[in-house]
C-alpha cells in the first residue's frame, strides 16, 4: 500500500529507484486527480523527504531516481504502445511529468497493455542496477496505476522481455525483491491476481512507510 492520508514520514537517508507505470487512457482519466492527491503525491513526498520543490535534485547517481512509464491500449496504433521518461532525481520534475499525461483513447477497449508497461519498467530497473553499481543496493519500487485489466497478449515492444505475459512480468518483479503496488479506482479481479502473483514470488526486503516487502494493492 502506498502512503495514505496520514501524511508522509521523512525518508531520511533512503535511496530508492521509483518507477510509476500508468495507464494513459480515458478509462483512468476521470479518476486520476483523486489518485494523484491521495496516493501518488504522498508516495513522492515520502521518497523525497518532503514536498517537491524546484530546487530538489539528488545528484545523477547518489539520490532517489524517478521514472515514468505510460502505457495505452491496442487502439493507439500506429503510435508506440508505451511512452517512457528517462530517470530524474528531481521530484518536482517528476510531478510535472504526471501532470502532463494526456489520458486519451481506450474508450472502446475493456483491457490495457499492462504487459508493455511492466516490461518497460523492468528494463528501467536493469538500467538502474548498472547505474547504481558504485552505491550498492537501493530500495526499488514499482507502482502500477490503472483502471483496466491486462490483455492476455504478451509484451512485444521490449527487446529483453518480449514474449512475457503480464503474470510472468509481475513474478519477475517479485523475484527481484522489487516492491510492487497497484493503485486502481476499481477492485478488478485480474489486478488482485497480479498482486498475488508478485507477492508469492517476492523476496524479503526493507520496509518503507508501511509499504513492506511484497505486493500491495490500494483500491
Amino acid at each position: 500500500m502506498v502512503p495514505g492520508s496520514e501524511g508522509p514520514a521523512r525518508a531520511g537517508g533512503l535511496v530508492a529507484d521509483v518507477v510509476f507505470v500508468i495507464e494513459g487512457t480515458a478509462n483512468l482519466g476521470p479518476y486520476f486527480e483523486g489518485l494523484r492527491k491521495h496516493y501518488l503525491l504522498p508516495a513522492i513526498e515520502y521518497f523525497n523527504g518532503g514536498p517537491p520543490a524546484e530546487t530538489d535534485f539528488g545528484g545523477d547517481y547518489g539520490g532517489t531516481q524517478y521514472s515514468l512509464v505510460v502505457f495505452n491500449t491496442v487502439d493507439c496504433a500506429p503510435e508506440s504502445y508505451v511512452q517512457c521518461h528517462a530517470p530524474t532525481s528531481s521530484a518536482y520534475e517528476f510531478v510535472t511529468w504526471l501532470d502532463g499525461i494526456k489520458f486519451m483513447g481506450g474508450g472502446g477497449e475493456s483491457c490495457s497493455l499492462i504487459a508493455e508497461g511492466l516490461s518497460t519498467a523492468l528494463q528501467l530497473f536493469d538500467d538502474f542496477k548498472k547505474m547504481r553499481e558504485q552505491i550498492g543496493q537501493t530500495h526499488r519500487v514499482c507502482l502500477l496505476i490503472c483502471n483496466s485489466p491486462p490483455y492476455l497478449l504478451p509484451a512485444v515492444e521490449s527487446t529483453t522481455y518480449s514474449g512475457c505475459t503480464t503474470e510472468n512480468l509481475v513474478q519477475q518483479i517479485g523475484e527481484r525483491g522489487i516492491h510492487f503496488s497497484i493503485v486502481s479506482p476499481r477492485k478488478l479481479p485480474a489486478l488482485r491476481l497480479l498482486a498475488a502473483a508478485a507477492s508469492d514470488r517476492c523476496e524479503p526486503g526493507p520496509k518503507a512507510h508501511g509499504a513492506g516487502s511484497g505486493a500491495r494493492a490500494a483500491w
